[in-house]
């Protein structure tokens, strides 16, 4: 089996169409977006729409928290209140519903091996904004979540949000495959083994 996983599109839909076809061309099994349609770019919408379209399975990422919550669930996001405001009244109902009814995180098993993906990892998934902040990387509160049970019991944990490849454990970060240095992950697994690969892909045009 074959899954294929980007993440972060931040409305680059040339970005978009590239890693779509290169995902078909490998053929790929699944394919799961780990979140991150708005902010940056200027085509959201049509990212939206495509993604959409394709049959992907499209995780909830911290801005599509802002596009359905409001910035106010994460105070650091304050300078970004009027772009929310304005794009949620640019969305069909059909298009706020889309984003409402996207999950946390996608599980799957295969062969008896555990995969987790979603857009980063959690403080507290109930809570309104879920995520660890980004500066937990550094500050050792990452390090930490990763030897947590919630984490341990999956063979394989699959995040974006950082904008960069890493490995710590079984946790495996994809960068930002609507901004510079993009890429997707491509994973295989069989009876004997789960193993990935980071792709690159060209993704500076927006």
């Amino acid at each position: 089996m074959k899954i294929a996983v980007f993440s972060d599109i931040h409305g680059n839909l040339n970005a978009l169409k590239t890693v779509l076809k290169q995902i078909k061309e490998k053929n790929a099994d699944l394919t799961v977006f780990l979140g991150d349609i708005f902010q940056r770019g200027n085509k959201e919408i049509e990212c939206l729409e495509l993604l959409r379209d394709n049959g992907i399975i499209c995780l909830k990422g911290n801005c599509e928290l802002y596009l359905e919550h409001g910035v106010d669930i994460d105070p650091d996001v304050e300078y970004l209140r009027n772009y929310y405001d304005e794009m949620r009244k640019k969305l069909t109902g059909e298009q706020r519903l889309f984003v409402k009814q996207m999950p946390l995180l996608y599980e799957i098993e295969y062969h008896e091996h555990k995969l987790c993906f979603s857009h980063f990892l959690f403080s507290d998934i109930n809570s309104a904004y879920p995520f660890l902040q980004l500066s937990d990387l550094e500050n050792g509160v990452f390090d930490k979540v990763c030897k947590s049970e919630d984490v341990m019991k999956y063979e394989l944990v699959v995040i974006g949000h950082s904008h960069k490849n890493f490995v710590k454990g079984n946790v495996v970060s994809v960068s930002a495959s609507g901004l510079e240095g993009a890429s997707y992950l491509l994973i295989e697994e069989n009876e004997d083994a789960v193993s990935f690969e980071h792709n690159s892909i060209d993704a500076l045009t927006n």
